[in-house]
């Protein structure tokens, strides 16, 4: 059910005059100029041949101060419509969402103050899904430790109050430092979260894509092949240059592959890491051959929290920390189902020169 315009045409018109009111002012301006003169000119004619010119020039002076009483009163009624009252009615709409929580609603103007508006109504919106974000994290948070935490509590309390033998005492010894492990793990993961998103980087040193591919093979090659993952890193491009932190970039690329061993449920994974320059931007991919994501969560595996793991042993802060990252390097990151099987991660990053 459509709401009802206390004033119609109002809407319609400010919607349509608004943005042209500085135009508007001059040409009142211009025609309120041009009256004044032709009525100065005709004023002085009236005088010299009337035959009271005394009274001639009171009537004059009365109708031209009538007529820019009359186009002032005609600017000021086109001003308060136009804008002070499209004003006062966003103010009362801050007001409102500041003391109740009421969402303000979005406006069909598309001149400065209807921007305005919807502005404010699309930070409304962010403002919502940040607190919802929050709201979430607690939760995790609640959830994650809590479990072990439980735990850790009931067999430290058997280790207290019961007779145990040996054997069972060193298993419930065994039970707690693993949940505390656990529990390590969690905290580990929500600290690097907000060492992301919180402190400011170092200065970031000036770094090759070859030297970039370099440290990963480094890093990464001989620990994956002992696990029986195979790891390839394709650099095509490697004299292009970036600014980046490899402490964050091996941070980065630990978290895909932590993802991928843990979500792909490939019989033997496969990971390919690739890097080319396009125009100004280095291009790195991360490949998995994998199952991929279903199409309509693909958006969803960057947000804070986010997890396919139904039984929560993982708190879904991987990805989220990858995604900090690569804006903190002033890139951008997504996902998508490769045409040959798996997941793709596709990685942007400002270049340095040419």
């Amino acid at each position: 059910m459509k709401e009802k315009k206390k004033f119609p045409g109002v809407g319609w018109l400010s919607s349509r005059l608004s943005r042209k009111l500085v135009a508007l002012v001059v040409a009142l301006a211009l025609v309120n100029w041009a009256v004044i003169s032709l009525h100065f000119v005709g004023v002085l004619e009236a005088i010299y041949t009337a035959a009271d010119p005394e009274v001639a020039s009171k009537y004059a002076a009365l109708s031209l101060l009538l007529f820019n009483l009359l186009v002032l009163a005609v600017g000021a009624i086109l001003l308060f419509f136009l804008v002070i009252a499209p004003l006062v009615r966003l103010r009362k709409a801050m007001r409102e969402y500041y003391e109740s929580g009421k969402a303000p609603q979005r406006t069909v103007r598309s001149d400065e103050i209807g921007r305005l508006q919807n502005t404010f109504v699309e930070l409304t919106s962010v403002a919502e899904q940040k607190d919802r974000a929050q709201r979430r994290l607690i939760a995790s948070i609640s959830h994650d430790i809590k479990t072990p935490l439980t735990s850790v509590l009931g067999y430290s309390e058997r280790l207290c109050s019961a007779e145990l033998t040996q054997e069972r005492q060193e298993q419930y010894i065994g039970l707690i430092h693993e949940k505390a492990l656990r529990l390590k793990a969690v905290v580990d993961e929500f600290d690097d979260y907000l060492d992301v998103g919180l402190h400011d980087p170092d200065p970031m040193p000036l770094m090759t894509a070859g030297e970039l591919c370099r440290r990963l093979r480094q890093e990464y090659d001989e620990e994956l092949r002992d696990a029986g993952v195979t790891f390839r890193v394709q650099c095509y491009t490697p004299k292009a240059q970036i600014i980046c932190s490899w402490e964050q970039m091996r941070r980065m690329f630990g978290n895909l592959i932590s993802n991928s061993i843990g979500h792909a449920g490939a019989s033997r994974l496969e990971l390919v890491v690739q890097c080319r320059q396009e125009e100004n931007r280095l291009r790195l991919t991360f490949q998995d051959n994998g199952q991929g994501v279903p199409p309509e969560l693909l958006g969803q595996i960057f947000e804070p929290l986010y997890t396919s793991d139904k039984g929560r042993k993982v708190s879904g802060l991987g990805l989220s920390i990858c995604k900090s990252i690569v804006k903190a390097h002033g890139g951008s990151i997504h996902a998508e189902n490769a045409p040959t099987g798996g997941l793709l991660i596709v990685m942007y990053l400002p270049c340095v020169g040419e």
